[in-house]
């Protein structure tokens, strides 16, 4: 399965930035990152997951996190990096916590941005997957409702172009992907006792005003990671990227100077 990837100033003596979007979002959701990764000569990989953009769509729909794992590593291990820094949102961390399980001796360390490590129960687990006749029956309709609960009432309320942006970006995915990715999302594991073993540098980033992922999950997960550092956001829900990108960038880019892993 080929994925739509770009990706700049990678050598295979560096290490490299990849970015993990969240769902329902491409990976335009980082536009704001990769132009300043770009402008300082940060190494980097940008990609769409199966059937969101021009990423060929998925086969099936009954896709596991690890599958997708391995989907988005054969698609990148020929590219020259030496480790991998990931920087996921929301769904993007239940990818990072795969790749740690199936590629920790690749990742140099982590960006975990409103996510958590717990595996969904199984009503919780059903109520998600029923998300899959919706996204069938009006694929719009559903985005246009789910966006709504991305960004804190404070941005939806004072950042219209914000606002905007991710409801155009949204669209440029397809039904099978985001069936595909549902599913994803609704089995994944639980990742909590994988916390202690993750010892490479980790930044976690919180949002006070994060509708999916309570600011307390956050904390505690980042209190569980051995290395790692913890910031939160005033006035932000659960896309910090888009919402503050200035801020957002200036907290990733000291960590990475921090630590000296780019």
């Amino acid at each position: 399965m080929r994925l739509e990837i770009e990706h700049s100033g990678l050598d295979k003596t560096r290490n490299a930035i990849i970015f993990f979007p969240a769902f329902p979002t491409p990976r335009d959701m980082y536009v704001e990152q990769i132009k300043i990764f770009s402008k300082n000569g940060i190494p980097y990989i940008s990609l769409n997951y199966p059937g969101i953009g021009k990423s060929d769509k998925p086969d099936k729909i009954e896709m596991t996190v690890s599958d997708l794992v391995s989907v988005i590593w054969n698609n990148i291990k020929d590219l020259p990096f030496d480790k991998l820094i990931p920087i996921g949102t929301s769904m993007g961390g239940y990818v990072m916590f795969e790749m740690w399980r199936q590629h920790r001796d690749r990742i140099a360390g982590f960006v975990f941005c409103h996510t958590r490590p717990e595996a969904l129960d199984e009503e919780a687990r059903k109520k998600r997957l029923s998300d899959i006749d919706r996204i069938k029956q009006d694929r719009l309709s559903y985005l246009e409702t789910f966006s709504k609960s991305l960004v804190s009432d404070y941005s939806y309320q004072n950042k219209p172009k914000v606002v905007e942006f991710i409801s155009e970006i949204v669209k440029n995915t397809t039904e099978e992907g985001l069936c595909y990715l549902v599913h994803v999302i609704a089995t994944r594991p639980d990742s909590r006792d994988l916390l202690k073993d993750i010892t490479v540098p980790s930044l976690v980033i919180a949002g006070k005003s994060d509708k999916i992922v309570p600011l307390d999950v956050m904390k505690n997960m980042a209190d569980s990671l051995p290395n790692s550092t913890f910031v939160e956001f005033e006035n932000v829900g659960h896309l910090s990227a888009l919402e503050i990108p200035e801020e957002f960038n200036s907290v990733v880019l000291s960590f990475l100077d921090s630590k000296s892993i780019i």
